[in-house]
């Protein structure tokens, strides 16, 4: 889950979630009040339902950014409601639910500012990796963050063969150990059967790269398993049952692994009907001992990777290829402008262009929505982004852009 920073009319810098809470338009403020609900979703109903003797277990990343807005949320979000129910204090939330109940979300790493890490230029890629730890162990501290195992790619941008091992390697020496995948991106995966394609998202697997060895899972197609466009409790059951099959007939002995993912608050159906239609009734009338869930990290110290695989030489993302980031003059052009600011950062030695504020503002100008949406209000955020970014490295101080 993300947001994006943006400029507001008078040239201030928030997040967009703030800008939409703060509109004097009613639509603005109607579709903020349902992302923050989303945000605080996961959260709120494994508490609930755990206080009925249920055991939901759900993964989640939240970008850096969005973590930062969050906490500087809090006094807006707690006197906003959807239908009555007051939002509160999000990060609270969190943390309290993240302390008692250990076992029931697994927070994945992701990257700071939510860059695609094929387009993005790789002397920033442990910025990204590190800084988003940073964020998350200021907010729920050292404890929490040793529990965050995986990593998730935003966008699943996988880069391509010749510097896939350099990210492996940034993850391994961040403390990851696993890494999830969109299935399109193993090698020669279009020509494979349905039945391959599932035995492939069903089980964990090993990457071998020249940065190290990874374990990586992978997320099933959305003609599996289509959380975005909506897929209830009965049909995630029953495609599990499907996939726990497949898997028996090829002879695997450990339990069928699916990983359905989708934006948790990119469409009305994650916004709105996704936790009462599909979440919470999978866990109180669907959950049995054919069918039942744990976390990612629980399910690799129990049933370790058996295979290899191996991974297309161009990479992939959760939409197949990288057109999203990296095709069109525009998108071009904003690439180049991302990479000629990077090389001005780690070139220069003063003490300014290295500056806390300066990485930070670097970095988020390498978010991801300002070229994906091919739109030109995100383009312009964008530039307006790359042209703060040369003005904190020469003043090294920002205190709009500024941690959480």
């Amino acid at each position: 889950m993300h947001q994006p920073m943006v400029f507001t009319e008078d040239n201030q810098i928030i997040g967009n979630l703030e800008r939409l809470l703060s509109s004097d338009d009613s639509r603005d403020q109607w579709d903020g009040r349902l992302m923050a609900r989303a945000y605080r979703n996961p959260a709120f109903w494994v508490r609930s339902l755990e206080a009925e003797g249920k055991h939901p277990r759900v993964a989640v990343d939240f970008s850096g950014i969005l973590l930062e807005n969050l906490k500087k949320m809090n006094e807006l979000c707690p006197q906003k409601d959807v239908d009555g129910n007051v939002i509160g204090d999000m990060i609270e939330l969190w943390r309290q639910v993240l302390h008692e109940f250990p076992d029931s979300i697994e927070f994945s790493g992701t990257a700071y500012a939510h860059c695609y890490f094929p387009v993005t230029p790789e002397e920033d890629w442990e910025s990204q990796v590190s800084l988003w730890r940073k964020v998350f162990c200021s907010l729920f501290g050292p404890e929490l963050i040793g529990r965050v195992r995986g990593f998730w790619l935003p966008e699943m941008g996988v880069p391509a063969a010749d510097k896939l091992g350099r990210l492996v390697k940034v993850l391994r020496n961040n403390g990851y150990d696993w890494l999830i995948l969109p299935v399109e991106a193993v090698k020669a995966e279009k020509p494979l059967s349905f039945e391959k394609q599932v035995q492939i998202f069903c089980q964990p697997h090993v990457l071998r790269t020249e940065g190290g060895d990874m374990t990586v899972i992978f997320r099933p197609r959305y003609d599996f398993i289509d959380q975005q466009a909506g897929c209830d409790a009965n049909g995630i059951y029953n495609k599990c049952i499907e996939a726990a099959r497949i898997s028996e007939r090829a002879g695997r002995k450990c339990p069928a692994l699916i990983v359905p993912a989708s934006d948790g608050e990119n469409g009305n159906v994650m916004m709105n009907q996704f936790f009462p239609d599909t979440f919470i009734r999978f866990f109180r009338e669907k959950a049995d001992e054919k069918v039942s869930s744990m976390t990612i990290t629980r399910y690799l110290e129990e049933y370790p990777p058996e295979g290899e695989i191996e991974l297309q030489a161009v990479g992939g993302s959760w939409l197949g290829g990288h057109s999203q980031w990296d095709k069109g003059d525009r998108r071009m052009e904003m690439k180049k402008k991302i990479e000629q600011l990077s090389s001005r950062f780690h070139d220069r030695q003063t003490k300014a262009s290295r500056s806390e504020e300066a990485l930070r503002a670097l970095l988020i100008a390498e978010t991801s929505c300002y070229v994906y949406w091919n739109s030109g209000f995100w383009f312009d955020q964008g530039e307006k982004m790359v042209e703060s970014a040369y003005q904190r490295m020469e003043s090294g101080v920002d205190r709009r852009v500024g941690a959480a």
